[in-house]
């Protein structure tokens, strides 16, 4: 069992919105005046004076991807319109393929592991790759929003993708966690998106990063 991860104060707003994966900068917004977390990154890849900002980044992912790898206990939302559906207890992993890239890696949702019980064939477990993530969202569908508690909205998160024929919706333990999960996900695949992109594309000149109508002029203005 890892330690539990520490998110760094730079990504803590990127925790509570939603991550789409056909915009530009993904911020969850289309306030222009708040840099999306590819331009964040980018920023602070380009500065020495932030090298200690880098380094708590790099840490947070790597306890992270650790984190994910242990397995995080989350509860299955099984009905888009009501929890009176049900839930199940899940856990929610990630299995690295390829070290070098996560766009290979599966990200799992399968029931707690009993004693002498297969996870084989259980309709109600999840597994898609990285690379097929389209959206991360702490926000419920609205026909589902009258069935959960203040709590249970602070708890929640979903994952699409494009074999999805809607969202994941999980619960998860608390509202802390639910925040880390969405951050660290976000993280991994703003990560992926960059090492994929040419340098001229993530970086926008000397002085400034230019990423879906974002302009910031330092990693700390944004």
């Amino acid at each position: 069992m890892h330690s539990h991860p520490v998110m760094p104060d730079t990504l803590q707003r990127y925790s509570d919105s939603d991550w789409v994966e056909f915009l530009s900068d993904h911020d969850g917004t289309l306030d222009a005046s708040r840099c999306g977390m590819r331009t964040k990154l980018a920023l602070i890849s380009q500065r020495d004076m932030s090298a200690d900002i880098q380094r708590e980044i790099d840490i947070f992912a790597r306890k992270f991807k650790y984190y994910l790898m242990d397995g995080v206990p989350v509860l299955r939302i099984l009905s888009a319109t009501s929890l009176g559906s049900g839930m199940e207890e899940k856990v929610l992993r990630i299995t690295i393929n390829d070290p070098s890239s996560l766009y290979s890696s599966s990200l799992e949702l399968l029931r707690r592991r009993r004693p002498g019980v297969s996870n084989v064939g259980i309709p109600s477990n999840f597994s898609t790759t990285f690379e097929a993530i389209t959206k991360l969202s702490p926000t419920p569908p609205t026909s589902l929003v009258e069935s959960l508690d203040e709590e249970e909205k602070k708890r929640f998160f979903s994952v699409e993708t494009d074999l999805s024929p809607g969202p994941i919706m999980m619960l998860a333990k608390t509202k802390k966690d639910a925040m880390l999960l969405l951050c660290g996900l976000k993280l991994l695949l703003e990560r992926e998106k960059m090492a994929s992109l040419p340098q001229s594309v993530k970086v926008g000149g000397d002085q400034s990063v230019k990423t879906g109508g974002d302009h910031c002029v330092d990693a700390y203005s944004c």
